[in-house]
């Protein structure tokens, strides 16, 4: 793949016209590190705009890992030489961008992955597979996306229109560019409310949650989950508080327990008041949260978390239904 700064216009970028980076062709190991390179010299809501008829998966999400670090926008285009498509594993880098959008007459396809040689086994597409539902998971787009590449053999592409995109968030232009909240369950079945929300650059990856407890009386009480992905003992070894700032209000969330080493990283419960919980459920869904501490800046959306509010302190609660 090669990258060109260009002058281009893109119907939802402000300004309308400005620099780019223009991102053409097969996309192989050294695309990550050659893209990273160039993308240092863009401020964050820049646009990488897209023409590839895919390559290298694994690269590709890599690709557009460093595209949301970078908080960089995406869209499709075209050269001389090069259509206006982004297909197979393009489409993975694609989902890297903070706002997303598939420009008229532009083509995004998926397919079955394969390997460079031969098919891949059923043990090898599954491991894949699960890969690439957690990256979705993190750039905000419905891994539903991945039922259309399994239907379709590596042979052949499945196009996706206007309104397919649009329904599976691939493009979320005029929406919240954030993940929207998700009900899981623990391995004890707890339910417990998580957000990915995208990296900022220079700052560590985290995931945020909310799983409601009881407590001695055995009334109940929700409690804010913070994650962080580091190594970095000695940081964790102290209490670290954080705040939320809701639509200028700010709320001080206190660290309620130490710090635990899970894989990857470090994970802590905070008390959170019930009018932050209320707040945030409130807020419209094209919101933005900014999570602050020493640590760094963490920004997420609010689309789904009314919700699941909701499911937790009981569907009477009149204020949040309003």
């Amino acid at each position: 793949m090669t990258f060109e700064k260009q002058e281009r216009c893109i119907v939802p970028a402000k300004p309308k016209c400005q620099t780019v980076i223009l991102a053409v062709g097969q996309i192989d190991q050294q695309t990550p590190e050659q893209f990273k390179a160039i993308a240092k010299d863009f401020p964050q809501g820049s646009w990488v705009m897209l023409s590839s008829p895919g390559g290298n998966v694994v690269s590709a999400m890599r690709m557009g890992q460093h595209i949301r670090e970078a908080g960089l926008n995406t869209t499709i285009g075209s050269t001389d030489y090069s259509p206006p498509n982004c297909l197979s594993s393009c489409a993975y880098a694609f989902a890297g961008g903070v706002s997303r959008s598939l420009p008229e007459g532009s083509k995004y396809g998926i397919h079955q992955f394969r390997g460079k040689d031969k098919a891949l086994s059923e043990d090898e597409a599954q491991k894949i597979s699960a890969t690439l539902a957690a990256y979705l998971d993190v750039m905000g787009v419905d891994r539903h996306l991945l039922d259309y590449a399994q239907v379709t053999t590596s042979e052949k592409m499945s196009v996706l229109s206007l309104a397919q995109a649009k329904l599976l968030k691939v493009d979320n232009t005029g929406q919240s560019p954030y993940p929207r909240w998700r009900l899981e369950a623990t391995a004890n079945s707890q339910l417990v409310a998580v957000n990915n929300p995208p990296t900022l650059s220079g700052n560590p990856s985290s995931i945020l949650g909310l799983l409601q407890v009881s407590n001695a009386d055995k009334s109940k009480k929700i409690v804010f989950l913070i994650f962080y992905k580091s190594e970095d003992e000695a940081t964790f070894k102290q209490k670290i508080d954080h705040q939320l700032t809701i639509d200028q209000q700010t709320f001080p969330l206190k660290q309620a327990e130490d710090w635990q080493k899970k894989a990857n990283g470090y994970q802590a419960g905070f008390l959170i008041a019930d009018e932050a919980l209320k707040t945030l459920a409130q807020a419209p869904e094209e919101s933005t949260i900014n999570l602050q501490s020493s640590l760094g800046k963490v920004r997420f959306g609010v689309g789904g978390f009314k919700n699941i509010y909701q499911v937790f302190v009981g569907s009477d609660n009149k204020e949040v239904r309003k």
